[in-house]
């Protein structure tokens, strides 16, 4: 049986999966924290409320610059440029939640950070510091404060929060999706499908096997790309396909699916090349035929 072609690997590729029971959880925990964090932000358009604010809830810092659009990476070296004006040497810089710690124990570094929070784009304090393209990012005005009676706006805020957890509820279920299909066919050949330790490899790992022989499983679900995606490739894919070369009783099956892989067309390709046999979950009922010719049963 011949590998199916690069071409019908893509466009067979389950891009999205969807369930309802899913879908309805991160709909109602999205609704429960846009009310919440609107409640919470109402009070931070003066140094008072914001100084209350940072105060009562522990992911302050994060929901502020998330709501004012700055990046993490960039408002930790606004951080780092403020301390080092300050005459402060140090090895590392602040996370968001060591500034707000900071900011509780030192009232100076509360007054500080939440007139850079508020007044940063205007105040003299901050601009002989800092650039003024980014001090422009860091004001709690009227048009801000307008931003937060958006339901859909604090959505977006929310939602970035929670994408990475959401994807990884749509990874489970593909594992699961994957590995009862591949149980189903296992138990009607009569072989076995699990973690093993194979003598080529020093980690078990996932495979069917029958008189001696494996087959080597290797699956990947991705909805978004990542620099992961090559280090997976790096670190696993061709180093297992590798030895499996060197021994006629092992062959690998690489399974990948998600619309990141698509976006990853390079990291696809190399994976597609690096393995005897390429499937995904649309094609998969071909495993009954790779598992017939090669185990010859």
């Amino acid at each position: 049986m011949s590998k199916i072609s690069q071409r019908d690997a893509l466009r067979t590729t389950t891009m999205f999966l969807c369930d309802s029971q899913i879908e309805a959880y991160y709909d109602n925990l999205l609704n429960k924290q846009v009310q919440a964090l609107k409640r919470t932000l109402s009070g931070i358009g003066t140094i008072e409320g914001l100084k209350k604010y940072v105060r009562s809830e522990k992911n302050a810092i994060d929901n502020i610059i998330t709501l004012l659009g700055i990046s993490g990476e960039k408002f930790k070296r606004v951080v780092s440029w403020i301390r080092l004006s300050k005459g402060y040497t140090f090895d590392s810089e602040w996370s968001s939640s060591s500034l707000r710690s900071k900011m509780i124990e030192d009232e100076r570094l509360m007054e500080e950070f939440c007139e850079l929070f508020i007044n940063g784009y205007v105040s003299p304090k901050f601009s002989s510091i800092v650039p003024h393209f980014i001090l422009q990012d860091f004001r709690i005005d009227d048009e801000v404060m307008r931003r937060l009676t958006s339901d859909d706006f604090v959505r977006n805020l929310v939602k970035d929060k929670v994408t990475t957890e959401y994807n990884t509820r749509y990874a489970d279920l593909y594992v699961k999706t994957l590995y009862s299909k591949i149980k189903e066919i296992a138990l009607n050949h009569g072989i076995e499908f699990r973690k093993m330790q194979i003598p080529v490899y020093s980690e078990e790992e996932l495979a069917l096997t029958y008189a001696g022989k494996y087959i080597v499983i290797n699956h990947h679900f991705y909805l978004t790309t990542s620099s992961s995606q090559t280090a997976y490739y790096d670190n696993v894919i061709k180093p297992k396909y590798k030895k499996a070369q060197s021994f006629n009783n092992i062959i690998v099956i690489n399974i990948l699916d998600g619309a990141g892989w698509v976006g990853r067309a390079a990291d696809f390709r190399k994976i597609y090349a690096d393995c005897n046999y390429f499937l995904n979950l649309k094609s998969l009922d071909k495993l009954n035929d790779i598992i017939t010719e090669f185990f010859n049963i």
